[in-house]
Order: structure tokens, then C-alpha cells, then sequence
């Protein structure tokens, strides 16, 4: 809200005379402001804590909201502001706030060169399988396709404001999957399919909010499996649960991620890390262990 905005960059001034305030002397502050269009819109088209910057850009201040009347300059102060496209929780501002700031603008970058900046990475990865090159292309075909799917469905609104995806994403997905020796797939496309399932869910599942949403990602996930994979649900989820780590082989010096086929010894694994923790702590946890965790 406004009143919000107003008091967090108040609290951050001292009073330099009457009326007047800033940072200490000698010093300037630069407030950054992400996400500068997601106030919502009041019922006249406007938006609050906008038009609050807005105020301090055309009068240099504003009212001081409890002595009333008194206007609150302030000085050797700027703004830093970062927003999207219009579009899910996001509106358009206004043009009287925007010709106040010089603007930096960049497109998305085509899909021609994250192929080409992913498949570099991975290909090397996958010497290990007998066509490399042609499952490589898969696996980074089917990774941006599911990218772009997220980006256009799964609009941030201002109760999901965590749902904005970006590049930083989708090289978490590759980051996870070379973790994990390609020896280990022993010339297995069902076994790399499934680490790329498990990734998939590791970075953009586990940030959805509802099951609605994570049923529609999980849907989506196993329809590449046919079209771009070409293998079946059933060879790539033999079990109900799908874990990946390096933890289970406690004090190893190398340690090796890898897929994890036996959830009582996982369980029982983190519960005596939990365990041995406790014990040489002096602020031990109590902590309840559950699959969704």
C-alpha cells in the first residue's frame, strides 16, 4: 500500500532541518523497487503506492501523514525500478511516473539460442548414449517447451507473486541433471528421463502453491514423455515417489547423486543426520520428517 511504502523509505531518513529529510551527511540512498507495476489498481485506475513516487519525483517529497499539513521534503535520494510486461498481477503504470526514469529494455532471448547455449552443455554430458547429439536435442527441446508453457500459463497474480520464471531456472533443470554421473545411466534413456522428471519438479514443482497448479505441471511433464521422449509414463515412474541426492552414504568424501529406490532407508538416513545433529547442537531441532519436505 501506500501508507506501507511511505514508511519504509521514511524509516530509512534521519531529519536533516524542519521539513527536511535524508540519509546521513555526506552519504545518497538508491531505493531499488522490484516489481514496480504489481499494485492492483483502485477503483478510480490508480495505483497507490505509484502515485506516492510519482509525488516525490514532481515535488520532491510528500505529506507527513500524522502532523497534517506538513509537508516532508526529501533529498539526495533516488529510485532503482525493475517490472515486467504487463500481464498476470502486472498493469500497465502510468506515463507520468515512467518519463521520470531513463528506460532499459531487453526482448526474450529466442529459443534458437538457449538450444544452442543448453545443447553445448549437455552434449559432452551424454557422450556416454549411443546417439548423443540426438538425445541431447530432446532433452533441451522438451526443457524449453515446458519453460515457455510455464511462462505464458503461470502468471504471477499478487497471491502467487513468486510465480516469475526466468533463464536462472531452466539452467537449475541442466545444473541438477550433470550433477549426477553420466556413467551411472548405463546407456539407460528411461533412467536419464526420469532424472530430468525429477529435476523438472525439483525446481519449478516445488514452487507452486495449490494442487491444482502442481497437477496441471505434473500433467504436462509426462506428456513430453511421448511426444518428445518417445517412451511411456510407466517405464519412467515405476514407483509413486521420485528422489534424487548424495546424501545417502554418510561421511563420503565423494559424494554422488544419484537416484534414490529405498525411502525407508532415505527416511532413516535423514533421521539420524537430524539425530547427530542434536546431539552436538546447543539449539537442537525438533523436526517432523515427511515426503513433501
Amino acid at each position: 500500500s501506500a501508507n506501507q511504502t511511505q514508511d519504509i523509505i521514511d524509516a530509512k531518513l534521519d531529519k536533516r532541518r524542519k521539513g527536511v529529510f535524508g540519509p546521513p551527511l555526506g552519504k545518497k540512498y538508491i531505493f531499488f523497487i522490484d516489481d514496480l507495476n504489481m499494485p492492483g489498481l483502485e477503483v478510480y485506475g490508480a495505483q497507490p503506492p505509484i502515485e506516492l513516487i510519482r509525488q516525490w519525483m514532481d515535488h520532491g517529497g510528500w505529506y507527513d501523514r500524522k502532523a497534517i499539513g506538513q509537508f516532508r521534503k526529501l533529498v539526495d535520494i533516488g529510485f532503482v525500478c525493475a517490472m515486467g510486461p504487463p500481464g498476470g498481477g502486472r498493469n500497465p503504470i502510468t506515463l507520468r511516473l515512467s518519463r521520470h526514469f531513463n528506460h532499459l529494455s531487453f526482448v526474450e532471448m529466442q529459443d534458437e539460442s538457449k538450444q544452442r547455449i543448453f545443447s553445448s552443455i549437455l552434449c559432452s554430458w551424454l557422450s556416454v548414449f549411443p546417439e548423443p547429439t540426438k538425445l541431447t536435442n530432446e532433452v533441451v527441446e522438451a526443457t524449453i517447451s515446458v519453460y515457455n508453457t510455464i511462462t505464458s500459463q503461470l502468471l504471477p497474480t499478487p497471491a502467487k507473486s513468486h510465480y516469475t520464471f526466468n533463464l536462472r531456472d531452466m539452467s537449475k533443470i541442466f545444473q541438477g541433471m550433470t550433477m549426477m554421473p553420466s556413467n551411472k545411466f548405463e546407456g539407460n534413456r528411461a533412467n536419464l528421463v526420469r532424472l530430468w522428471y525429477h529435476e523438472c519438479c525439483r525446481v519449478i514443482q516445488d514452487r507452486l502453491v495449490n494442487d491444482e497448479d502442481r497437477q496441471w505441471f505434473d500433467k504436462l511433464l509426462k506428456s513430453k514423455f511421448d511426444t518428445l521422449f518417445s517412451v511411456s509414463t510407466d517405464d519412467i515412474l515405476t514407483r509413486p515417489h521420485v528422489f534424487y541426492g548424495d546424501f545417502m552414504i554418510p561421511g563420503a568424501d565423494n559424494k554422488i547423486y544419484c537416484e534414490i529406490d529405498n525411502h525407508e532407508k532415505m527416511i532413516s538416513t535423514c533421521e539420524e543426520y537430524l539425530e547427530d545433529y542434536n546431539q552436538t547442537s546447543t539449539a537442537p531441532m525438533k523436526l517432523v520428517l515427511f515426503l513433501d519436505a
